[in-house]
């Protein structure tokens, strides 16, 4: 990419309405259709596999019952019967009520409660496949982040390991308790209690004792009264989403507490161990991430099965909120820079001994008389209300030397690592490497107020736009609105310049760096002239050179990203 190919009068071209209109498709009938399709191939799949799940049991019982010295272990059975007949252990079990978000549909935005049967089909095929209860299932699934594959390749390896190491051995019939340790989750907290003698609670120490039905027992074999088990419950879920990894209340026993237990202690609280059950499985889950949105409950779901948004990739915007963000890091989008180096370049501001607050204060000095100036709009081309003087905001220059016609817009956007000096002492070079950051960061930081700056006076725009529409009776809403398309591209930009110093920072290659800045330069100068133009009295504004102007920017910011994208290869 060379100066020719970005020169400002290959982007201009006249403005048509017609053009504005072009390129947008509506595709949320024909998702909403196929969702429609996908429910009833659902309900009809889930009654075939109900069907044969019931026979499946009927067939395992009476092969258990006709066995003898058999391993009650169910999970261990059912592998050596797929291994036998050559099946796959690790593929998913054909037919089931599956949540389906492969479907070409790309990023989707939905409503937590609506997670629940991708949640309930992971755990169903977690249960067949291993044959473990659904309450230990849920608690291995997530234990291993709802990877099944990993969990299927651990757990056949040693069963009992990975189940000791989550916590249901028990749960599972592999361990011993005090009592009635080889019984299922589900037998131990709703068995039937035989004979008379009273029990004791160990947490209450109640002399008088209970009855049986009193007491509610973990399949580890500890029993607490229904009075204790309440409390403990209650007071495990004002931990918050912490609570479903809560253990039994025996000292020292590590088997977990789950769903069977809240329902028989404190049926009144279930509803809220499960939302924190859903929580966790949003957080740990590899193809979900909450919109990071003020009090949105929308969940960003990425299309395919490579996990961690392997498929994705990209940006999410929220249909509710309408908030944008990283699909990888849940940040506001910030091309381009990576994941890895925003959180690193964060670090480091976030170090008191580099950020240096005070050099980044609010209002700086004129050049020429010293006035304290406060910048309260984006555009750097400053003016000194004392003296007049103009300059620019990031070098405090000359705004004079910042033209066309004497080297080009914003040299100063540049890191002159040649002006370092020779002195190679740890002091100097601590010194150096201080001022490369506080170089970087002070374009930054700018570029971020102006981003706010553009953010407030697009919530102004709509304003100004109906005070333009009433200045030219003739006109029509349509034909003011390019006032606002011109502020949100502004917003846009002034986020991707933000981002490019983070990128520039850990661009170590020089003769890279040295292409990079230079389209980073025209950025910069497609923006600012645009600042400029949008903050111009009503009556001097020329529709026409911001439409223009507008769509210079998005076609040259879009091209800048896919260059970086594209390895910065000429």
């Amino acid at each position: 990419m060379s100066e020719e190919d970005y020169s400002e009068e290959e982007y201009e071209y006249e403005y048509s309405d017609a053009e504005s209109d072009a390129g947008t498709d509506d595709v949320s009938m024909d998702a909403r259709s196929q969702e429609g399709e996908d429910d009833d191939d659902d309900d009809e799949s889930m009654t075939d596999t109900n069907n044969n799940n019931n026979n499946s049991k009927k067939k395992a019982a009476s092969d258990n019952g006709s066995s003898n010295g058999t391993n009650k272990r169910r999970s261990t059975g059912s592998f050596d019967s797929r291994r036998r007949s050559g099946d796959n252990p690790n593929a998913a079990p054909m037919g089931g009520g599956k949540f389906d978000f492969d479907d070409g549909s790309g990023i989707r935005m939905l409503p937590a409660d609506e997670l629940k049967p991708i949640m309930t089909a992971q755990i169903q095929e977690a249960t067949e496949v291993l044959g473990v209860p659904p309450s230990a299932a849920t608690v291995l699934m997530r234990e291993h982040k709802w990877a099944k594959e990993r969990l299927f390749q651990g757990f056949f390896d040693n069963p009992e390991k990975v189940e000791q190491k989550c916590g249901v051995l028990a749960r599972c019939g592999g361990g011993g308790g005090n009592e009635g340790g080889g019984e299922s989750g589900s037998k131990a907290a709703k068995r039937t209690r035989a004979g008379t003698k009273k029990k004791h609670c160990e947490i209450c120490l109640d002399e008088d004792g209970f009855d049986a039905d009193e007491m509610i027992g973990m399949p580890c074999g500890h029993e607490f009264c229904e009075t204790c088990w309440y409390g403990y419950v209650a007071n495990a879920l004002e931990k918050g989403p912490l609570c479903v990894r809560e253990s039994c209340p025996q000292a020292g026993c590590k088997e977990l507490i789950t769903e069977e237990e809240v329902e028989r202690a404190a049926p009144d609280l279930l509803p809220k161990f499960e939302t924190y059950q859903l929580r966790s499985f949003v957080e740990t889950y590899g193809m979900t991430r909450w919109c990071p949105g003020p009090g949105c409950g929308q969940v960003a779901v990425a299309p395919g099965s490579g996990g961690v948004f392997a498929d994705a990739g990209g940006v999410a915007c929220c249909d509710k909120c309408e908030t944008c963000f990283c699909l990888k890091c849940g940040e506001e989008p910030h091309a381009p820079v990576t994941c890895k180096d925003l959180a690193m370049w964060q670090e480091k501001c976030r170090n008191e001994s580099e950020t240096a607050n005070w050099i980044l204060a609010n209002t700086k000095p004129c050049p020429k008389c010293s006035s304290r100036i406060e910048k309260n709009q984006g555009c750097n081309h400053m003016t000194c209300s004392s003296c007049r003087y103009e300059f620019c905001w990031i070098c405090m220059g000359d705004w004079a030397a910042h033209g066309a016609n004497t080297g080009g817009y914003y040299k100063c956007n540049k890191f002159d690592a040649g002006a370092e000096g020779d002195d190679q002492s740890d002091a100097a070079k601590a010194k150096r490497e201080l001022d490369r950051y506080l170089h970087y960061y002070k374009r930054y930081h700018n570029h971020s107020q102006a981003q706010d700056f553009a953010k407030k006076a697009l919530k102004e725009t709509e304003a100004r736009m109906v005070l333009l529409q009433e200045q030219n009776t003739d006109t029509v809403w349509t034909d003011v609105e390019f006032l606002k398309t011109a502020n949100e591209q502004l917003v846009e930009c002034r986020k991707v310049l933000k981002y490019t110093y983070c990128y520039g920072f850990y661009l170590l290659d020089a003769e890279k760096r040295q292409r990079f800045e230079y389209h980073q330069e025209m950025l910069e100068r497609f923006t600012e002239n645009l600042s400029e133009l949008s903050e111009k009295p009503l009556r001097d504004m020329n529709r026409t050179e911001v439409v223009n102007q507008t769509r210079v920017v998005d076609r040259f910011m879009k091209n800048i990203l896919e260059y970086v994208d594209n390895g910065m290869e000429d």
